[in-house]
Formats: C-alpha cells, sequence, structure tokens
C-alpha cells in the first residue's frame, strides 16, 4: 500500500506575508546573484511560484517624507535608489533600505517593461509593510523584477543602457 504523505494546506499570499513580514525575516526561495557591473546584484526564485504568490518585503526603516528629504540632502545618490516612497492612512511614508542588512527586498531590480512581480501595502499589527507578489508564474532561475514606478531612473535611458552594455562588453 502507497503511503501518502500529508500536506500542510497552502496558505493565502497575504497571510504568508503578514507571517514574514511579522518574523522580519525572509523565505528560503531565493539566492542573490551578481548580475554586472550596472545592474550590480538581483534576487533569484529557487523553485515555482504562482502568479498571486506573496515573494519577498521591501524592509527597511519606515520614515516620514519629511525625514526622507532630509536623508536624500546627505545621502549618496548610489543610496537614493533604496529609499521607496509610498501613502498610507492619507501620509507620505518612506522605507529606508539603503542599510544593508542582509534582506533580500532591497535587491530585487527594476523591470518597467515586463516586471514579474508587484509592491503591495499590506497591515501588519497596523503598521505598512511594502511586500512583492507574483504577477505570474514564475520559474526557478528567474530573476525576481518589479516596476519602480514613474520615476525618471537613469538606467531607464536608451543613452545610459547601450553605454553599459558597451562598457561590460569591453570587459568580458
Amino acid at each position: 500500500m502507497a503511503s501518502t504523505r500529508s500536506r500542510r494546506p497552502k496558505r493565502n499570499p497575504i497571510q504568508e506575508a503578514t507571517y514574514f513580514s511579522s518574523l522580519g525575516k525572509d523565505k528560503n526561495d531565493f539566492d542573490i546573484k551578481y548580475i554586472n557591473s550596472f545592474k550590480g546584484r538581483g534576487v533569484f526564485s529557487c523553485r515555482d511560484f504562482q502568479k498571486g504568490d506573496f515573494l519577498i518585503e521591501y524592509r527597511g526603516e519606515v520614515i516620514t517624507k519629511k525625514e526622507q528629504e532630509c536623508r536624500s540632502k546627505v545621502y549618496h545618490k548610489a543610496l537614493k535608489v533604496f529609499m521607496f516612497d509610498f501613502h498610507f492612512n492619507g501620509n507620505q511614508f518612506c522605507v529606508d533600505a539603503s542599510r544593508e542588512d542582509g534582506s533580500l527586498g532591497r535587491l530585487v531590480n527594476d523591470d518597467h517593461l515586463n516586471p514579474n512581480s508587484k509592491m503591495k501595502i499590506i497591515r501588519v499589527d497596523g503598521r505598512p509593510h511594502l511586500c512583492l507578489f507574483a504577477l505570474k508564474d514564475i520559474s526557478p532561475g528567474e530573476e525576481i523584477t518589479y516596476n519602480y514606478g514613474d520615476s525618471d531612473w537613469p538606467w531607464r535611458s536608451k543613452v545610459f543602457v547601450h553605454a553599459c552594455i558597451y562598457t561590460d562588453q569591453l570587459t568580458e
């Protein structure tokens, strides 16, 4: 007689996001890989994810808009990409993930043309948490990406992108 292995019921994606956010930990389902000198590091899936699944929390210090403006004046431009603005309960806040803390969310790269995840705000114990959810099925080895929004990011400029690709080709 074949034994059947009992499976835990799959968690609801919001419940799973709440669980990991409350722990302040990432899932073990991802790898960090160096991509190139232009993109730096990225986060890659180690298993299959289905559309709608919770992936990763974008963790950091939640600060006010005023504090964000102060920090932006002293931060090097390379750190400013780790500042994520959002609205919560009618107020503007920012997650400052500029500190290297081992969390994965801060390493997820921008893809404004074909992202595979979307940022959503969830509430845990009355506080906002920014979480990435799969927009489509994701396979092992696939880089996790999301659209950073309507900003004028330098890497979105065709001239900038072509110059970086050309530079990387020269160093390979």
